[in-house]
């Protein structure tokens, strides 16, 4: 539980206001205007169970800049279903476990990025999507599919078959509970729900067991394939074993598992609501659609090919689509708690020692201080040679502790929609419940409600 401080001239969210405007399923977008009629402009307030959210850019690089001793990551309590899902992976790891693991991931990743397997992917997707062409198909859940199956070809060079049939496996379906019930909004902020004798809860346990099962026997046939040299695949989980071996890091199967689960809730889900985000602005504008499509063509020619290194850095108007769609709707809005070990002044507020603070990228992205009409979507702001503070955009947190998958998210983001731009035009259908804005659950991730697109395959002209 969080360790309430009191400075009385700090603006008050009440956590039971928001907890339920969650359990009604507000928009996400109605939940945040509340946070801001309630904050005001002081750019800092009190949220959750007296934790300090932040909600400028100048106090979230105070807060983000921190020595990693200063400001240590808020761990999960002990046992909670948070706890046995992310163990001590990067997102929660502290102190010198923090920073041995960290610098073994960044290299690993450095490794692993491959344009040609997302490229690959993304052509299996074609083939998937063929028979559901001219008619409205579910965009979140086929992004997932090939976010997942690219994930676990760069991930773990395994081939989960998302995109072989309209089913997907047991253990996908598992993940996806696992995800659903540690994302619930009453599961974060009411921490002690999962220790009631629910069914939803034997049932969490139940998928956490089948997918660290999944886990540790991909490891351990790793390690033996390693040992044997009958494996030469440039994975993440074989560049983080052959790292450990090489730099004599003693690292035992349980970190690696943590390690593990950490990047595949982080690595696919949040690409997968960005890629839902930017194709469902592409739709609502159909002239964003077709410039994009034509710097796509004009860089990479008329026919789906998969685009190298090079010629990612070229899509400038498709990049500012991205970034654009990342500023807009952050699919984390939330970043993840710190627990301050020494007092930390921001302006004229000085948070005592022990305060549990947050980051709200969603306000400090639509704060009309730093971004001009901040909810209307326009790509174009990333283009100009407008000044912004360095932190006011924070999508993927930033300083010494922002996420370490950054990199693969954007390059499979740049693949995946410039391919699709190539392949297909793609419209809102009449009846979208999304027509007039996006929609979105309110989870620990942002995922799109019920959002459909129609797509018809080009004509090559």
């Amino acid at each position: 539980m969080f360790h309430v401080t009191r400075l009385e001239s700090i603006p008050n969210v009440s956590t039971l206001e928001i907890l339920w405007a969650n359990l009604q399923q507000n928009n996400y977008d109605e939940i945040e205007d509340l946070i801001q009629r309630r904050s005001g402009d002081h750019g800092i307030y009190f949220s959750y169970f007296g934790s300090v959210s932040i909600a400028s850019p100048e106090y979230a690089k105070i807060l983000l800049t921190e020595s990693e001793d200063d400001a240590t990551k808020f761990e999960p309590d002990p046992g909670s279903f948070l706890d046995k899902f992310f163990g001590s992976g990067l997102p929660f790891a502290n102190g010198d476990k923090w920073r041995t693991h960290r610098n073994l991931a960044n290299s690993a990743f450095n490794i692993a990025l491959s344009p040609e397997i997302v490229g690959e992917t993304t052509m299996d997707l074609f083939a998937f999507m063929k028979p559901k062409l001219n008619r409205p198909i579910d965009v979140y859940e086929t992004m997932q599919r090939v976010t997942i199956e690219a994930l676990g070809k760069l991930g773990f060079g395994h081939k989960f078959g998302c995109l072989e049939s309209e089913g997907v496996s047991h253990l996908i379906s598992s993940y996806k509970y696992v995800v659903s019930i540690v994302g619930s909004p009453l599961y974060r902020m009411v921490p002690w729900v999962d220790k009631l004798p629910l069914k939803s809860n034997k049932k969490y346990l139940d998928a956490l067991k089948e997918f660290d099962g999944f886990i540790y026997d991909v490891i351990e046939a790793r390690r033996n394939e390693i040992k044997k040299n009958s494996y030469n695949g440039r994975d993440l989980l074989t560049s983080m074993l052959k790292l450990t071996e090489r730099e004599e890091i003693n690292t035992d199967i349980k970190q690696l598992r943590d390690e593990l689960a950490s990047i595949f809730a982080a690595g696919h889900d949040s690409t997968s609501i960005a890629l839902s985000v930017s194709l469902y602005f592409l739709a609502k504008y159909p002239e964003m659609q077709e410039k994009a499509r034509a710097e796509v063509i004009n860089i990479l020619g008329n026919e789906p090919i998969i685009p190298n290194s090079d010629q990612l850095k070229e899509l400038k108007y498709v990049n500012a689509i991205i970034k654009e769609s990342l500023r807009a709707y952050p699919p984390a809005p939330i970043i993840t708690a710190r627990r301050l070990n020494k007092p930390v002044k921001l302006g004229p507020y000085t948070l005592p020692t022990n305060t549990i603070c947050m980051v709200n990228a969603w306000q400090i992205h639509h704060n009309p201080k730093y971004w001009k009409n901040p909810n209307q979507y326009d790509p174009e702001r990333f283009l100009s040679s407008e000044k912004r503070h360095a932190y006011s955009w924070v999508t993927f947190s930033s300083g010494p502790r922002n996420c370490v998958g950054q990199n693969l998210s954007l390059m499979e983001q740049r693949i995946i929609l410039s391919m699709i731009l190539l392949k297909y035009k793609w419209t809102l259908p009449e009846n979208s419940i999304n027509k007039d804005k996006l929609l979105l659950n309110a989870q620990f991730l942002l995922t799109p409600r019920d959002l459909k697109l129609v797509f018809t395959e080009r004509i090559n002209k």
